[in-house]
């Protein structure tokens, strides 16, 4: 009982400072433009999208769920302001549905303005995606990955193409002889972190090869935040973390401010290749060309394989 009380207490005293450091607002005009958001029936990838369609923006929400994808579709659809808002499937862990993703929206559209790589995923356990990648990294890394280089000609296409990639605090253990965990000892929190490295690893190097383009690719951290993040982990470990999300995690809406600003604050215009977090710049991590030409080629290579 008292648990219960301290831990209503705490998410209160969490309200109330997220309402007295409330964001500055994010009001550029999005009108006539087109974003991707992953991710975007739930938790932070919801809430970017929500706040691109407010700004008047053309959504199209990507969901592994149709059905979920519908009735987010339905809910911004409802936002004051909102431009045109579409749905379409996509499973980032399974290639196949990336490229089916890329062919439908290259069917439908001939640019891309924003491009935002949310979904993600932990897993406590060892799985495989249906290539037969571990599913933490064909999440997190392969997806993304891909489905940003089918629509780069679409976002070569717009004035100003942005990719914004979430990645996280958590990053490290990377081993490029084994970024599935196929040799070490499985540890979801590792792999996590790895895949995020990984990803940011692949901003800085498509910064750079798209540098002159017109497109630009920045890493965003949106913070600890509540969300189903947590829903596929168990044990220890995932008890404690949602343990400190309880006590510790902002809100979605405050999660997704960052990632809204770098896409779309005209301040951002022409600057790539940074990492933002509370949109403050920070030092870029893990920027050496040689291993991101690697991990580069490397994923390349993946996800020819099961073609």
């Amino acid at each position: 009982m008292r648990a219960r009380s301290a831990n209503r207490a705490n998410e209160s005293m969490l309200d109330r400072r997220e309402r007295r450091e409330e964001d500055r607002a994010v009001d550029t005009n999005m009108s006539g433009k087109l974003a991707v958001v992953t991710g975007a029936t739930g938790g932070i990838g919801k809430e970017i999208a929500r706040g691109l369609a407010r700004l008047g923006t053309d959504v199209l929400v990507a969901a592994r769920n149709p059905s979920r994808g519908e009735a987010t579709r339905t809910e911004l659809a409802a936002e004051a302001g909102a431009g045109e808002i579409s749905t379409l499937p996509l499973d980032v862990a399974d290639l196949s549905s990336v490229r089916a993703f890329a062919a439908a929206f290259g069917e439908r559209h001939d640019r891309l303005d924003v491009l935002v790589n949310n979904a993600g995923a932990w897993f406590t356990e060892r799985r495989e995606s249906p290539d037969g990648f571990e599913l933490t990294f064909a999440t997190n890394v392969l997806g993304p990955h891909l489905l940003t280089e089918l629509l780069l000609g679409r976002l070569q296409a717009a004035p100003e193409g942005r990719v914004v990639n979430l990645i996280s605090t958590i990053s490290g253990s990377f081993d490029p002889t084994d970024l599935q965990y196929s040799r070490r000892r499985y540890d979801g929190y590792k792999a996590y972190a790895q895949s995020k490295q990984a990803l940011s690893m692949l901003t800085v190097g498509l910064a750079r090869r798209m540098d002159g383009s017109g497109v630009t690719a920045n890493v965003i951290e949106p913070g600890f935040v509540r969300t189903g993040f947590n829903a596929n982990a168990t044990g220890m470990q995932a008890a404690m973390i949602k343990m400190f999300a309880r006590m510790m995690a902002v809100a979605p809406t405050k999660g997704a401010d960052c990632p809204l600003w770098a896409a779309t604050a005209p301040e951002l215009k022409g600057v790539t290749g940074k990492r933002f977090a509370g949109r403050k710049e920070k030092p870029v991590l893990f920027g050496d060309p040689e291993p991101i030409a690697e991990l580069e080629r490397i994923c390349a290579e993946l996800e020819r394989s099961p073609a």
